[in-house]
């Protein structure tokens, strides 16, 4: 090491006063690119990946929580839904998912619904927990991602014969 600040100083001290500027400028920008691919990128990716984890984590609970109901002691095979409370079936089926949803028509006379923002997992798990548990299908479905990474949706329901 010696050695190496032994050739390094006559060098420098040979420069002149905008020279070493300059090169002190080109070092301290190598350091920021270095500690940008060094440090920075890598927790970026590591975060993206642990977003990715988490969202198939909360699918697979969903996933797993809805078997859990249908396997649970006690569970009927598919309850007889009545005319008056379908729509009170699906809304608690939505409370019991986290979801605020709002029903209404549609111009056939289906039941419609709309929520604000779901999350994927649980918007996804209530649709196929209707459909399981009650026999209840999404005829039609819109979903617009909102800025917070939460799903607008608007859709039909549909009773199985």
């Amino acid at each position: 090491m010696r050695r190496l600040t032994d050739r390094l100083d006559p060098w420098w001290r040979a420069r002149t006063v905008r020279e070493k500027r300059l090169l002190a400028v080109m070092l301290v920008l190598l350091a920021g690119v270095l500690f940008w691919l060094a440090v920075i990128r890598p927790m970026l990716d590591w975060r993206e990946q642990a977003a990715a984890d988490r969202a198939d984590a909360e699918a697979e609970r969903a996933w797993v929580q809805t078997g859990l109901r249908l396997t649970a002691p006690g569970a009927a095979a598919r309850p007889v839904i009545d005319s008056e409370g379908f729509e009170a079936l699906v809304l608690r089926a939505a409370d019991g998912a986290g979801l605020q949803v709002t029903t209404g028509l549609d111009p056939e006379g289906r039941l419609a619904f709309r929520i604000a923002d779901a999350s994927s997992a649980a918007l996804f798990g209530w649709m196929f927990a209707l459909e399981r548990d009650y026999g209840i299908t999404v005829v039609s479905v819109g979903v617009i991602e909102n800025t917070d990474a939460t799903l607008q949706v608007e859709g039909v329901l549909s009773r199985q014969p």
